[in-house]
């Protein structure tokens, strides 16, 4: 019987320190380690033709990430001619319905929705913005919403083309605990 108690024990101690372990540092990352989602939308400049848009740094916290809304953006397509073109304001977001940690990287699902329309609006907090393509311009008119999901390591960038010349780029980095940089994400800034 005291045989059978502190093996128990032993067995319940031991899961003790297995959980207090997983509410500390997540699987793969060392003391005082943390993690952001680095991604990228973007698009060639209707105007000069050069690629455009907008490539931010999100942490993760507590294992989640929030969601991000895009800046409104002007998109252009023309015929093979270049004679003939439509123009569109595209609204954008991101989301990160899962995100588990795993060796070497995370285990995650993305939602990525476009939305192409003559005119746009968007409320960021007290921001509320509009853009509009005038009526005697031909349109583009437009909705792709992706859900990829990951199993992606530290530094390796995945990519997502969309409608219209539009590309989702995404790379998990991890910071340690002074705030540098450990890996390097190969997403330009733009």
């Amino acid at each position: 019987m005291q045989r059978t108690l502190i093996l128990s024990v032993l067995a319940a101690s031991g899961l003790l320190l297995s959980a207090c372990a997983s509410l500390g540092t997540p699987a793969g990352l060392q003391e005082g380690q943390t993690v952001a989602i680095v991604n990228s939308l973007s698009w060639d400049n209707p105007l000069n033709g050069k690629r455009d848009g907008v490539r931010t740094s999100w942490p993760v916290k507590h294992g989640t990430i929030a969601a991000e809304y895009f800046p409104l953006a002007q998109l252009k397509q023309c015929d093979a001619g270049g004679k003939s073109c439509a123009w569109g304001v595209m609204r954008a977001q991101r989301s990160v319905p899962t995100l588990a940690y795993m060796e070497g990287g995370v285990d995650l699902t993305l939602g990525v929705a476009i939305d192409v329309a003559r005119r746009q609006d968007a409320r960021q907090g007290e921001t509320q913005t509009a853009m509009a393509i005038p009526q005697d311009v031909a349109a583009l008119v437009g909705k792709k919403q992706v859900q990829p999901s990951w199993k992606l390591k530290y530094g390796k960038v995945e990519q997502i083309d969309l409608d219209y010349g539009v590309r989702y780029q995404v790379c998990v980095q991890r910071y340690d605990a002074a705030g540098k940089a450990i890996d390097s994400c190969d997403i330009p800034f733009i």
